[in-house]
């Protein structure tokens, strides 16, 4: 059952649910809810080791703008994996699309008059393109904005060539064997108080299994791939963002990936000096990001056809 809680932003109202999927996992969604009609919703995808409550002012933000802004802990992370025998343990990618298909389904039921966004940072930011080139309903989304994305790690970030390869032979006899992958809590911003959250949130456990690891990168390396790019709708617009001191994820992939779209609508935005979570760099930057998210979304929402919903199953 859903709960709704108070707000410090007066106008929005925030929403817990625990939904079911389809194998019987329980996933921990929230919905931030503009006081009048949306006019658009946002499906936000969170990173790795991550989760949907991690994201400061960004999501009320945006919903005061009127855009409802929808996420959910992903399989093996959060509030989804509240049980340490779960945590990582994210599945493959045929199995993280089915749970995108579930709940987008839900979001397109809920609002078939507004258009849709799928949204994401880092490893989300990663899904959401894979997702806009092979999703089942990717046709029903209204545009696709993506900021740190992993397309590729950052140089420095980068494993051994011997590792990911004994990775993927491993993954298929021990695909859920586990390994700690914490990454740099200095990395994450240039806001050290951000820092420090993110190296003592419990929630962000920094475990990963071989399967989802593999999976992710494999996601990775096929967004650069020329006869994936071809596959991207080309009446659906993406926004690409990337901080060019992101230490995480490489700020020139993004560039370069964004280069070979044939999409009509494209756009990548370099921020200088900007670190890997860019909706949480300090004083003046967050609000600057937030609003070049709203206004991109904006725009595209006056442009945009109404989802239509999806039928029913």
């Amino acid at each position: 059952m859903a709960t709704p809680q108070a707000d410090s932003f007066a106008m929005v109202t925030e929403t817990e649910a625990q939904v079911s999927l389809t194998d019987g996992l329980s996933v921990y969604t929230k919905t931030w809810s503009p006081a009048s009609p949306p006019v658009a919703q946002i499906f936000f995808l969170h990173g790795f080791s991550d989760h949907c409550n991690a994201y400061y002012d960004l999501p009320k933000t945006i919903a005061k703008s009127g855009i409802e802004f929808f996420s959910f802990d992903q399989r093996g992370w959060g509030r989804s994996a509240l049980d340490k025998t779960q945590w990582g343990v994210s599945g493959s990618t045929e199995q993280l699309f089915s749970d995108l298909d579930e709940l987008l389904r839900l979001r397109l039921e809920a609002h078939p008059s507004i258009p849709l966004f799928l949204v994401g940072h880092s490893m989300g930011g990663g899904i959401a393109l894979s997702y806009a080139y092979s999703g089942s309903l990717r046709s029903k989304l209204a545009g696709i904005a993506v900021w740190a994305p992993l397309i590729d790690l950052a140089p420095n970030a980068k494993p051994p060539g011997f590792v990911v390869t004994a990775g993927k032979f491993a993954s298929k006899f021990v695909p859920n064997w586990k390994r700690p992958q914490k990454m740099d809590a200095e990395s994450m911003s240039r806001d050290e108080a951000v820092c420090r959250d993110y190296a003592e949130d419990p929630l962000c456990h920094g475990t990963g299994t071989l399967l989802g690891i593999v999976e992710m990168l494999v996601r990775a390396k096929k967004l650069m791939r020329e006869d994936v790019v071809r596959r991207f709708l080309p009446e659906t617009p993406i926004l690409v963002c990337h901080g060019t001191a992101d230490r995480v994820t490489d700020c020139q992939a993004s560039r370069r990936f964004v280069e070979m779209l044939g999409v009509r609508d494209k756009e990548f935005r370099e921020y200088k000096g900007w670190y890997h979570k860019m909706h949480a760099e300090p004083g003046e930057d967050r609000e600057i990001f937030v609003k070049d998210i709203v206004d991109w979304t904006l725009k595209r929402t006056n442009q945009a056809k109404p989802s239509g919903g999806v039928p029913k199953l």
